[in-house]
């Protein structure tokens, strides 16, 4: 029992729960009108995820637990800064798009949960999630720093545009989620215990904790 407990407590899924945290953090500073502190948690926070997923591959320390906790912290990180974008966009036409990206991230967490609770058939990350969490993070992360700290208004056209460019990256790699799915199973393999190391992903799946 011990001993899987401590399995389970490796240094990426430690820093993945401090991301969370970070997000969250970096909202309540937001709220409390102190932009420039909170765009700065978010910034290391997205440091961080790179971080961590490389340092899960390169010392072997890729869990099942990191495999699932590692997206909940990239939606709740991107959740924070997007929703903080279509704050001070107040636009419509912002706060549609961000809505569309809500809802692909939100149909992948179904499909990756329908797969494993009704097939026990786990998806595994891809490249193209990685490069849509990547995105995000370079989008989102920019208009907030042109905001806070040089003080600049973002044209809605330029919000507007960052978002179509982020849901055309996030939509083709849902698809791609779905299609690996719906063809029986590329990189998928049984579900694995918290405690129990990740299974390793084809040479076609890009290998890491990282998921989008």
């Amino acid at each position: 029992m011990v001993a899987g407990v401590t399995a389970r407590i490796t240094v990426p899924n430690v820093l993945t729960m401090s991301r969370m945290v970070m997000a969250l953090a970096a909202a309540l500073l937001a709220i409390a009108h102190a932009p420039q502190a909170a765009v700065g948690i978010l910034i290391a926070a997205a440091l961080l995820d790179a971080f961590d997923g490389w340092y899960a591959r390169a010392f072997s320390q890729s869990t099942a637990l990191g495999a699932h906790l590692d997206p909940l912290a990239d939606k709740v990180l991107m959740g924070v800064v997007f929703v903080w974008v279509g704050v001070e966009s107040r636009s419509p036409w912002v706060w549609g798009l961000v809505a569309l990206v809500a809802l692909r991230e939100t149909a992948v967490t179904l499909l990756r949960a329908y797969s494993l609770r009704r097939h026990g058939r786990f998806i595994p990350a891809s490249r193209f999630g990685r490069i849509k969490m990547l995105t995000q993070s370079i989008v989102g992360l920019t208009l907030l720093s042109v905001m806070h700290f040089l003080g600049r208004e973002v044209p809605v056209v330029v919000t507007v545009t960052g978002l179509v460019g982020i849901l055309i990256v996030s939509y083709a790699s849902g698809v791609g989620y779905l299609s690996v799915w719906r063809s029986g199973g590329l990189g998928m393999g049984r579900p694995v215990s918290p405690g129990e190391q990740a299974p390793e992903e084809p040479r076609r799946v890009s290998a890491g904790r990282r998921a989008g």
